[in-house]
């Protein structure tokens, strides 16, 4: 008789820990970027409370901090870009900025272009993160990059 016990206890116990709900790993949420509640906040876009102000001041200060950092410190790499580049940053929920992506139609050395753009995304000062549903959430930015030089000369021989 107690072995019968025993056997329906194990029994028992064995099929309760097979119904147990199994643990996933959470799966990164797409969020369209018109359901943000509030932009990351590039330093000197802290008093910026209006959605569409909030994006205008993180797109200049990021444009211009990524295109002063490829002018002063790797003009020669981008002197052959001749079209534009896209490369894609994400902000993550702690406010630090990585690069996760470049998007080139001509033939690069993409490995040197991805070793530049992770030496950038180390520079960029910390932001506050995106808030989605009041937590931080990460937030993609993609920013176009153009060899400049190339473009103004055409424009003053056409001029």
């Amino acid at each position: 008789m107690r072995i019968k016990r025993l056997l329906i206890l194990v029994g028992l116990l064995f099929l309760t820990a097979c119904n147990q709900p199994k643990k996933t790993e959470p799966v990164a949420e797409e969020i369209l970027i018109d359901s943000i509640d509030l932009y990351p906040k590039y330093p000197g876009c802290e008093d910026f409370y209006e959605q569409n102000k909030q994006l205008d001041c993180l797109i200049d200060k990021m444009n211009n901090f990524v295109d002063y950092l490829i002018e002063k410190k790797y003009p020669k790499e981008f002197a052959s870009i001749t079209d534009t580049l896209w490369v894609e940053f994400v902000i993550d929920t702690t406010g630090i900025t990585h690069q996760s992506g470049i998007l080139y139609k001509d033939s690069i050395n993409k490995q040197v272009y991805e070793n530049i753009f992770n030496d950038i995304a180390r520079k960029i000062p910390k932001i506050k993160p995106a808030i989605y549903q009041d937590k931080p959430v990460n937030f993609v930015y993609k920013i176009p990059i153009i060899n400049l030089k190339d473009s103004l000369s055409e424009s003053n021989i056409t001029n």
